[in-house]
């Protein structure tokens, strides 16, 4: 159980990362952003004490209720649900049962996707233990892990496909 939740968890900080960094990326093709450099917005930010884009960099980065980290625990749960989806196809296969899986039975695959999710994750703020750990990993630990949380969606996604 350890094992799936250290994956879990780095999973879903690699998830948090690559969404942190795609927001830092596309902040300089944000045409939002040119509304804060006209004259009379930049003057009244600037009697108001507030640096517009300083404030949604902690909107996004915040790791205890931030947006990439809502969006990570999101992405993470619908990983879960995929993966319990292809198992329960793969035994249905194996198995020769011939159903249809109803809306109920996703359904409950959601549930578990989710309690899966938030037992190994979220409970107790688990992952912010982690987040801490992680943030002391070299570039290439930072690079391998991150091609393998991108490996493991197509992954599940292509076992989607094949069965």
């Amino acid at each position: 159980m350890r094992k799936l939740e250290n994956v879990l968890n780095i999973l879903h900080y690699c998830i948090y990362r690559a969404h942190y960094k795609f927001h830092l990326l596309f902040n300089k093709v944000n045409p939002g952003n040119l509304i804060q450099k006209i004259p009379i917005f930049k003057r009244r930010y600037e009697e108001l004490g507030i640096n517009v884009q300083n404030e949604i960099d902690k909107a996004f980065g915040d790791k205890k209720s931030g947006i990439s980290v809502t969006v990570a625990g999101g992405l993470l749960g619908s990983i879960v649900f995929l993966l319990l989806f292809d198992i329960s196809i793969l035994l249905k296969k194996i198995l020769k049962i011939d159903t249809f899986l109803s809306v109920e039975y996703l359904f409950a695959l959601g549930l578990i996707a989710i309690t899966i999710s938030y037992l190994f994750v979220f409970k107790k703020d688990k992952y912010l233990v982690y987040f801490n750990k992680f943030e002391g990993w070299t570039r290439s630990e930072k690079r391998k892990y991150g091609w393998l949380s991108l490996m493991i969606p197509i992954a599940i996604s292509l076992l989607v496909l094949l069965f």
